[in-house]
């Protein structure tokens, strides 16, 4: 299904605004839920090392703050995707997809969400970009992310920080072709961070 059609970010809520509360709005349309397709990892020839790392959700922008798919439209604007959202906000979905990953490349004993307080390590991140870009041709998901890895048993201090982008063209115009360029995307962020971690020898953590 051929799908190029946006709606201009909070637009909405704007609306809502103006008319008021005694107004009748038309009910929102119903939205398609996807979820972000998880493609493999290579495993890193490290041995797995004895300790848990915690992944936390990332900070993000208000914007990327949603269930929608962000598009950065032709005119530069911030648009979202007509009739299709994410099955969670955007940055649970990265942080989700995130461990997945790391649980597969398996460098740690345990990879868990920070939901417990549990851990020896800390991965913290800022979900800079996680959107499609109209405003360029061909059109492509651009994924970017600041990380720092942290001790929890040195009072938290980060022991190492790092930048990841990717970039994915859309081979169509199409909702399975957006969600295979993020998954390609988010993929090669996942491969990005593994080397990174994996390169982080036990001495320069401690």
């Amino acid at each position: 299904m051929v799908r190029k059609s946006f709606t201009k970010l909070f637009a909405a809520s704007s609306l809502a605004l103006l008319l008021g509360a005694c107004s009748i709005l038309p009910k929102a349309p119903q939205l398609t839920v996807y979820k972000l397709p998880q493609l493999e990892v290579q495993r890193q020839q490290a041995v797995t090392v004895n300790e848990v790392i915690r992944v936390a959700i990332p900070y993000t922008r208000n914007y990327l703050d949603t269930h929608r798919i962000i598009v950065v439209t032709p005119e530069h604007s911030l648009a979202v995707m007509d009739g299709i959202r994410w099955e969670d906000l955007g940055p649970i979905v990265f942080r989700d997809s995130l461990i997945r990953a790391l649980r597969s490349a398996n460098r740690y004993r345990a990879v868990i969400n920070d939901d417990t307080a549990a851990g020896d390590y800390s991965l913290r991140s800022e979900l800079q970009d996680f959107q499609l870009d109209y405003s360029v041709e061909p059109a492509e998901v651009v994924i970017s992310v600041d990380a720092s890895l942290s001790s929890l048993k040195t009072k938290d201090y980060p022991i190492s920080t790092a930048s990841f982008s990717a970039r994915e063209p859309l081979e169509a115009a199409s909702d399975e072709a957006v969600l295979n360029a993020f998954a390609k995307a988010n993929q090669q962020i996942h491969q990005q961070v593994i080397q990174w971690l994996s390169s982080l020898s036990s001495s320069s953590k401690n």
